[in-house]
């Protein structure tokens, strides 16, 4: 089937079958989440549901691999060209076991929207020699060859999400929150959707606004630097703090705290985004070294870490979501919803008059928010129709997300 076919057939179609795939930040592995979405005669949406999902958790060697080249000279462009290929293979495996375990036929599905693995993330513009003198670009990088996965799944594949909207001068993050305003949206309350994956962001709906009114930006470190402490401390045994257990054996050092409530990203004004380029294991490293020369323990280095997270959140708030509208829930997703620690420690950042609760709530699994996000914003590109949101990226107009690879035939 030709691209322009399968457009059209998808377009004059009511009901809508897509696998999102997401790889987040966290470099914990591949999530994969089957949704229906079901339009009217004229194309409008009427009704969103998740149907399936299935996650796949890295090996330790393709885990290792991934994160050194997240390290500016860890790894070398073959390690690069490699992991490319070798993270669609990983992709397309979740694609196929989510397509089994549904109990469905190839021919059931639509498209496979997949994100890929975030590697590297610049949205701040820095100068390149151009065809006529010097230019400003940004740049983002999410490996996994859709090539591979159409190979390997027979499905059609839309990816590089990003792109569209930074070509368009935006920062290319947050995108979810065009599904926030769908699934989580509450007359008469005011609404942060908080994902804690490697990075924090929110996605905030005002009380009584309209999608126009949505507003989002990256909070800062969510458990990346979290996990990179357990791993440095663990020499790799572990990856992450499981439960929270771990930082709530520690006391928050106030001294190491307030130091890192000084990072700059701090007080930059939204639209902004940040990524493991900022909070990678290089910052993990540094912190350590000044925990170590103020006698901290390592608890207490992981306790100090995980309020930092939730502190960052709630001052996010404090600074830049409360003075534009009242807040009454924050809604936790990722994997930051599993850390109970962390979730006692930005209620007690928050106040009593904010309720904090999580996805699951919803029926929305936490590792299901973004793979989902990322569904429908291939629906939206299916159908014609832009699924970034300026207000929340920055970019000069809306625009249509991604690039589609037809299979194999």
């Amino acid at each position: 089937m030709e691209k322009e076919d399968m457009i059209h057939a998808y377009r004059t179609n009511t009901i809508h079958r897509l696998i999102g795939v997401m790889s987040g930040t966290s470099l914990d592995g591949v999530d994969a989440v089957l949704i229906s979405v079901t339009t009217d005669d004229t194309g409008a949406l009427v009704d969103v549901k998740r149907e399936d999902q299935v996650s796949l958790t890295y090996s330790p060697e393709a885990r290792e691999r991934v994160s050194r080249l997240c390290i500016p000279g860890a790894a070398t462009l073959e390690d690069l060209t490699y992991a490319h290929y070798g993270l669609a293979v990983w992709n397309a495996e979740a694609v196929n076991s989510l397509i089994s375990q549904a109990g469905l036929e190839r021919t059931d599905i639509d498209a496979v929207c997949m994100h890929g693995q975030t590697v590297w993330h610049s949205p701040v513009p820095k100068p390149f020699p151009g065809p006529r003198g010097s230019v400003d670009v940004t740049g983002t990088l999410q490996i996994g060859n859709a090539q591979v996965v159409a190979s390997q799944t027979g499905l059609p594949v839309l990816s590089d999400f990003r792109s569209a909207d930074m070509a368009e001068g935006g920062q290319g993050a947050p995108l979810a929150p065009y599904i926030d305003y769908l699934l989580f949206g509450e007359k008469g309350r005011g609404i942060a959707v908080q994902n804690i994956g490697g990075i924090g962001n929110v996605t905030v709906l005002p009380l009584g606004g309209t999608q126009d009114d949505v507003f989002a930006f990256d909070t800062g470190p969510g458990n990346m630097i979290m996990d990179a402490l357990v791993s440095l401390h663990t020499s790799g045994a572990l990856q992450f703090d499981e439960g929270g257990l771990l930082a709530a054996s520690g006391t928050v050092s106030d001294t190491l705290l307030s130091y890192l409530m000084e990072d700059p990203y701090m007080s930059l004004k939204p639209p902004k985004s940040t990524g493991r380029e900022v909070y990678g294991m290089d910052f993990s490293r540094s912190l350590q070294d000044r925990a170590v020369s103020m006698g901290l323990s390592f608890e207490d280095l992981l306790a100090t870490a995980t309020a930092f997270t939730a502190l960052s959140i709630a001052q996010s708030y404090r600074d830049f979501v409360l003075p534009v509208t009242r807040i009454d829930k924050v809604v936790i997703s990722g994997g930051g919803a599993r850390n109970v620690t962390l979730l006692r420690m930005l209620e007690g950042y928050l106040g009593p008059e904010i309720e904090v609760t999580t996805s699951a709530s919803y029926n929305i699994p936490d590792q299901a928010r973004e793979a989902m996000a990322f569904a429908l914003m291939g629906h939206e590109s299916l159908m014609g129709r832009p699924a970034n949101l300026p207000s929340v990226t920055g970019a000069r107009k809306p625009v249509v997300l991604g690039t589609i690879t037809m299979q194999h035939i």
